[in-house]
């Protein structure tokens, strides 16, 4: 099983709220048989209610007693920044991320002109590392490449550490409550269907299928592509 197949494994065990055995998860080598064990070990529903309508549903229940306003103030086209004022957004996200699970929101992102300015701070010490490495050492261009790439990783994970206060923007595509619902019934379904009776096989295949998507970014499979012969995993 290559690296590829590991982290996919990894991402149905959080999405499911399961442990697949490593001697199961080597013999899972297409989306159906991904599909057949899970089904196999959850509880089987008849209800077809779509998977990211019973997510909005959950998350407005959340989101209006955290943040103490009414359930009708919340569609899915509710843009979660004028729900949630940037001065406490970081502290009110957290309490998010507790009540629900870590893994069940997406986290908080730096604005944009921040992430262009670190760009920007890195490649120039990267610049300047390799200009000072090539005037003052008396080393090989391969030692004043690597100095340089040193130098250039320690301040982008300096300045990374420093600015985690400034993540305070919404990741670019979950910017709505909508947008929020989708990424839970994808990344952490089982936290909302904890309150229902079970899943059934097309529910437990659409998350399968969007998880593959999100992981890897192959689109273009049936249930009974192989992951490694026919999506060339590793």
């Amino acid at each position: 099983m290559g690296l590829d197949t590991v982290e996919l494994v990894i991402s149905f065990e959080d999405a499911f709220g399961m442990a697949i055995p490593d001697e199961v998860a080597a013999q899972l080598t297409t989306p159906r048989k991904v599909t057949d064990y899970i089904i196999a070990q959850v509880v089987v529903s008849e209800d077809p209610s779509c998977l990211s309508q019973q997510a909005f549903y959950f998350l407005r229940r959340k989101l209006a007693s955290s943040l103490n306003i009414s359930r009708r103030d919340l569609a899915p086209n509710t843009r979660l920044e004028n729900l949630i004022p940037v001065e406490n957004r970081r502290l009110l996200w957290a309490r998010l991320k507790t009540q629900l699970e870590p893994a069940s929101v997406p986290d908080l992102a730096r604005p944009i002109w921040l992430l262009s300015l670190l760009l920007l701070l890195t490649v120039l010490v990267f610049i300047y590392a390799l200009i000072h490495a090539w005037n003052n050492f008396n080393v090989g261009s391969n030692f004043v490449l690597f100095f340089g790439l040193f130098v250039a990783l320690v301040v982008g994970y300096g300045s990374a550490v420093i600015t985690r206060p400034f993540k305070r923007t919404f990741r670019r595509g979950y910017e709505c409550a909508g947008d929020l619902a989708k990424y839970l019934s994808v990344h952490s379904p089982h936290v909302f269907k904890k309150e229902k009776k079970g899943w059934t096989r097309e529910q437990v295949a659409a998350v399968v299928r969007e998880i593959i998507i999100d992981q890897v970014g192959v689109k273009d499979f049936t249930e009974d592509s192989h992951f490694i012969h026919d999506m060339h995993l590793e």
